[in-house]
């Protein structure tokens, strides 16, 4: 005997598609390194939806993962040395976008080129898009190359913190010469629509 849609939901109202999706978009979140905490998504077609995009979701975690993971104690400042040097900024986003500037090391060189493997990293949000931005060197010039790759877009909503064992905070900023820490983890929660959301945690450097 077939089935109708609506019978085949269970107690929970989940139908089989959304589950397994659902689970398909978790195994990508874990091989990305990054630990899911929320996961809420209405309805087959919002799931349907986000499980085309599973391996955008996938890669875009998988970066910030791996930028946070290979963080460098180092300072940086933009090329126009408008703000201090910072160690590290986090922010909720920021009210010009930006979520995150730090130094990561482990850039590629297959050409090897005479060129520091440091790279300066910045994530923002603008309009409705996650850019990671990154500069060639740790202290970029205005002369230094910047590339822009998008890495979400249709994010409505973007909620972001950093935390330090029990402690967590919209905006964690380490200047240089302060005696201050780095954060041990960030927390990003992406809102795609009202009931579609994603919220994501990675480890910033080593943890600890």
């Amino acid at each position: 005997m077939n089935r109708t849609r609506a019978e085949n939901r269970g107690a929970s109202g989940v139908t089989l598609v959304e589950t397994l999706v659902a689970l398909f978009v978790i195994a990508l979140m874990a091989s990305a390194g990054a630990v899911m905490t929320t996961q809420s998504l209405a309805g087959a077609r919002a799931v349907e939806t986000r499980g085309d995009k599973a391996a955008e979701l996938s890669t875009a975690l998988s970066m910030i993962s791996a930028d946070l993971g290979a963080l460098m104690t180092r300072p940086s400042r933009d090329a126009n040395q408008s703000e201090p040097a910072y160690l590290f900024e986090g922010y909720a986003p920021r009210y010009d976008g930006r979520i995150m500037v730090f130094v990561r090391n482990g850039w590629p060189n297959p050409k090897e080129e005479l060129r520091s493997d440091l790279q300066r990293v910045e994530y923002l949000l603008e309009d409705g898009s996650l850019i990671r931005r990154s500069w060639a060197a740790a202290d970029p010039a205005q002369s230094t190359q910047t590339v822009d790759q998008v890495l979400l877009e249709g994010i409505e909503t973007l909620d972001v913190r950093f935390g330090r064992g029990e402690t967590w905070q919209s905006e964690w900023r380490v200047p240089v010469g302060a005696s201050l820490t780095l954060p041990q983890k960030a927390e990003l929660k992406f809102g795609f629509s009202k009931d579609d959301t994603l919220s994501a945690r990675f480890l910033i450097g080593a943890g600890s």
